[in-house]
C-alpha cells in the first residue's frame, strides 16, 4: 500500500470510529428520552440492539486503529464542529467534522443496520401469525386454503 492509500485508510477508519462511537451513545440517550413520553409499546429493545451493534463496531475499529499505530487523544465539540486529535506514527493529527454531516451519517448507519437485520416478521407477517395459530390449533392448513 502506498503512503497516500495508508493515509486515506487511516482517515476513513478514524471517521468510522467517531461515527460508531457517537451512534452508540446517541442511541442510549434517545432511549432515555423515549421513556419520558408514554408509548403504547416499549422500543427499548430497538435502541439497545442498535447501541450494542454500534459499540461492537466502535471497539473493533479502535483495535484496528491501534494495530496500525493510531491512538485517539481527544474528541471535542467546537463551534458546530467535532474535532478529533489522534497520534499516528508519533505525529499528532487532527480531523475536523461538521456536526450536521456526522448526524446525517449516523442516521444512514442506523438505516443500514435496520436493512441488514433479519426480517422474518417484516417479510412474512401473515406467515408468522399463521404459524402461531397452527401451534395453538386454531386453524388447520386445509381451512386456510379455502
Amino acid at each position: 500500500m502506498t503512503e497516500r492509500q495508508d493515509a486515506e485508510e487511516e482517515q476513513e477508519l478514524v471517521r468510522l470510529y467517531v461515527l460508531f462511537g457517537l451512534l452508540f451513545r446517541v442511541a442510549m440517550v434517545d432511549m432515555g428520552k423515549g421513556r419520558t413520553v408514554p408509548f403504547k409499546i416499549s422500543y427499548d429493545w430497538f435502541f439497545q440492539e442498535l447501541s450494542r451493534w454500534a459499540e461492537r463496531e466502535h471497539h473493533q475499529l479502535r483495535r484496528r486503529l491501534r494495530q496500525m499505530g493510531c491512538i485517539l487523544l481527544t474528541a471535542t465539540r467546537q463551534d458546530g464542529t467535532y474535532v478529533v486529535q489522534y497520534r499516528h506514527r508519533g505525529y499528532v493529527r487532527e480531523a475536523v467534522y461538521s456536526i450536521e454531516v456526522l448526524r446525517s451519517e449516523c442516521q444512514e448507519l442506523a438505516r443500514s443496520w435496520m436493512t441488514a437485520r433479519p426480517k422474518s416478521f417484516a417479510d412474512e407477517p401473515r406467515a408468522m401469525f399463521q404459524r402461531r395459530e397452527e401451534e395453538q390449533g386454531a386453524v388447520s392448513k386445509e381451512e386456510r386454503r379455502t
